[in-house]
């Protein structure tokens, strides 16, 4: 496998596991909370352009146009950037002969992203620590990115099947 086709094989595989933890999201807490949550992302995109970086509590700032579509455009952007990081860290391999454990593992790991980056930048202090219920947020993102990690070891075993 080239590295062109790893790229684009993770890229896939991020983006079917981003595909598949949504509809687990959506089946577990509804789609308005799914949804919202992604508006607050695009709020926080939206806002950029006008240099507001951090927030106080981004759902206290102004919506800004189009949240909707930035939000879900953002967040469906990272899942395939954490695919393809995903296939240049575990190689061809992930696809040839893919092990749970390597999703597994990878989903669990990438939590800190939103956990150091952006809920700091939404105001949500590190890992939620400004949250009233913030074990119960905290236990919520990791099993989130877990079932990520359950997605994108399930793409990369389709991906290998076609492959």
């Amino acid at each position: 496998m080239s590295f062109v086709e790893l790229v684009v094989f993770g890229a896939i595989a991020g983006l079917g596991a981003t595909l598949f933890a949504d509809a687990i999201a959506i089946l577990r807490q509804g789609w308005a909370m799914t949804h919202g949550f992604y508006c607050l992302v695009g709020r926080w995109v939206g806002s950029l352009p006008m240099r507001t970086v951090f927030h106080q509590d981004i759902r206290a700032s102004s919506s800004v146009m189009a949240e909707a579509l930035l939000g879900w455009g953002a967040h469906i952007l990272i899942g395939i950037t954490y695919g393809v990081c995903f296939a240049i860290l575990f190689g061809p391999s992930a696809f040839d002969a893919p092990q749970l454990w390597q999703g597994l593992s990878f989903g669990v790991v990438t939590v800190l992203v939103p956990w150091l980056v952006f809920q700091p930048l939404f105001g949500w202090g590190v890992a939620m620590s400004k949250a009233p219920e913030r074990w119960k947020m905290r236990q919520k993102g990791v099993i989130t990115h877990t079932v990520f990690g359950t997605g994108i070891w399930l793409s990369a075993v389709l991906l290998g099947l076609a492959h």
